[in-house]
């Protein structure tokens, strides 16, 4: 099977999926009132990456970050020509 290129109804590409994952926020310390000191990175969690759902379908992202269904998105058409 072949991947297809799918375009949003307003004509963005799309450039993913969106995701829900577990991230681990390092931190230098916490602070007396409990809120934390970050140190500015992340550990992703990869094995607890799961594709976004509406309505029991995947949620596409465009590249101006608006979420659709696949139901919404419009197949791109190949050129038949040939580059000389």
């Amino acid at each position: 099977m072949t991947a297809q290129n799918y375009k949003s109804p307003n004509g963005s590409p799309i450039v993913g999926t969106a995701e829900k994952i577990l991230a681990t926020a390092n931190i230098t310390g916490i602070n007396p009132d409990g809120t934390p000191n970050y140190e500015g990175g992340s550990d992703i969690h990869w094995d607890t990456q799961k594709a976004l759902v509406r309505d029991g379908k995947i949620l596409f992202v465009d590249e101006d970050g608006d979420e659709w269904t696949f139901d919404q998105l419009v197949l791109v058409e190949e050129d038949s020509e040939e580059d000389d």
